[in-house]
């Protein structure tokens, strides 16, 4: 659709970078030969997104800000503390609304600074 978001970068310094969107979001990555330095493509459990992991690109915690969805914020990043030294976790888990539901800020094994965002569960 006109307008969507369709692709996304990232930093990459490192392949720890890699395994962390691997294990934590279950995200698929894997190496392209598109350009001449490394370059890794990546597309979420539910083929919504697709983008890429440059290493050319410096992480950054400024400018535009990426929110990935999750099932449960803290288990997402008791996760992320325990598999990864180099994750850091920037703000806990925080209400938004009982409309948007919590968010969390992070910053990956890159230095990426990363938004995670938890629905509120309804009750049946």
């Amino acid at each position: 659709m006109h307008g969507d978001i369709v692709y996304i970068e990232l930093a990459c310094t490192s392949k720890e970078t890699l395994r962390f969107y691997e294990k934590i979001f279950r995200w698929k990555v894997k190496e392209s030969f598109i350009t001449s330095h490394k370059y890794f493509m990546f597309e979420t459990p539910g083929k919504s997104l697709k983008g890429g992991f440059d290493t050319l690109i410096k992480p950054s915690t400024k400018g535009p800000q990426i929110y990935i969805e999750v099932d449960d914020i803290e288990r997402v990043t008791t996760e992320m503390m325990t598999d990864f030294d180099s994750a850091v976790v920037l703000k806990d888990k925080t209400l938004i609304s009982e409309d948007y539901g919590y968010y969390a800020l992070i910053l990956d094994p890159s230095g990426n600074k990363v938004g995670l965002q938890e629905n509120i569960k309804k009750e049946d």
